[in-house]
């Protein structure tokens, strides 16, 4: 029981941290000093790599114990679920420039892109979804890696709100976008 409590407590302080590193008024008070929205980026960049790193070594260690594990035709199908969700996660960044969402290169415009290509057509949080499904879709879990699942899933969930949030200031028309594209799960009805 200790060892779920303090996943969730280092989790809890990982996302506080790195969300509060996205805030809009923190990026006004750096941008107010003369950092770059390049130059932020890159600070976010490495600052998440190393936060989230240090999340990890910190979880890695604690005391787990084997929740459960499915074997057979489930088994091979949890396995081609997280195959789908890596290629989603993947999807995710092919319309993205790469070194500019890193921060190695100057962005052409300074507010978030709003992209609806590829598979942003389909879902709007890509990346998360086909994390949150490779994470969840483990065929054995440990009581460790089953909260971490669930505890990045909420993470991914709230921190998607503060996202649209944000774009719906910088973008009026992610509104119509929001109505017709599904959050993690492609709407299939409803896509006029």
């Amino acid at each position: 029981m200790e060892s779920i409590i303090l996943l969730w407590l280092y989790t809890l302080a990982f996302a506080v941290l790195h969300s509060l590193m996205a805030t809009n008024s923190l990026k006004t008070k750096l941008y107010a000093k003369g950092v770059t929205t390049q130059y932020y980026r890159l600070f976010y960049s490495v600052f998440g790599i190393i936060t989230t790193l240090i999340w990890l070594w910190m979880i890695y260690p604690l005391a787990d114990a084997r929740l459960y594990q499915v074997d057979g035709f489930v088994r091979y199908l949890l396995y081609a679920m997280q195959v789908v969700g890596l290629l989603i996660a993947m999807a995710a960044f092919m319309p993205i420039d790469g070194a500019v969402f890193l921060g190695l290169k100057k962005a052409e415009q300074s507010s978030d892109p709003f992209i609806v290509q590829g598979v942003f057509k389909y879902i709007r949080h890509p990346m998360y979804a086909g994390f949150m499904l490779f994470l969840l879709a483990k065929p054995e879990q440990s009581v460790i890696s089953f909260h971490f699942a669930l505890a990045v899933s909420l993470y991914f969930i709230i921190g998607s709100k503060f996202e649209e949030k944000r774009m719906l200031a910088e973008h009026p028309s992610y509104a119509d976008y929001q109505q017709k594209v599904g959050a993690f799960i492609p709407k299939l009805w409803n896509r006029s």
